[in-house]
């Protein structure tokens, strides 16, 4: 209990700062991408900061971006609008959002999920 403490005292400390934390790799070859699946835990209603300080590094125009997320009630909160402001000229599925209590028995979410988004293989 004591980690979520902190986990949750961290995460509204970097978004009342806006805080750009710095990423420890970067990807290489995001032009060879069309389709970005994007996972983070939902902290404070969005995703943490290093989520934005990843979609502000890389140009996501034409990309196709798919978000998922964790959260404990939160849902998937303002993260799809929020990657909508930060990537305009990207395409933004629809999230799915699983409360982290549920994800060892989320498989037939996720694939419906999958399913639902009609994506083609090339």
């Amino acid at each position: 209990m004591e980690t979520n403490k902190v986990l949750l005292t961290e995460a509204a400390a970097e978004k009342r700062a806006n805080a750009r934390p710095e990423l420890t790799a970067a990807v290489e070859n995001m032009t060879e991408y069309d389709t970005i699946y994007l996972g983070y835990p939902n902290w404070r209603n969005t995703f943490p900061m290093a989520v934005f300080t990843f979609l502000e590094s890389y140009d996501f125009v034409g990309k196709t971006i798919i978000p998922f997320c964790t959260h404990e009630g939160s849902g998937i909160g303002n993260s799809e609008r929020d990657i909508k402001k930060l990537c305009p000229d990207a395409t933004v599925l629809t999230g799915l959002a699983i409360r982290g209590s549920n994800v060892s028995r989320a498989d037939n979410e996720i694939t419906n999920w999958i399913k639902k988004l009609n994506l083609q293989q090339k």
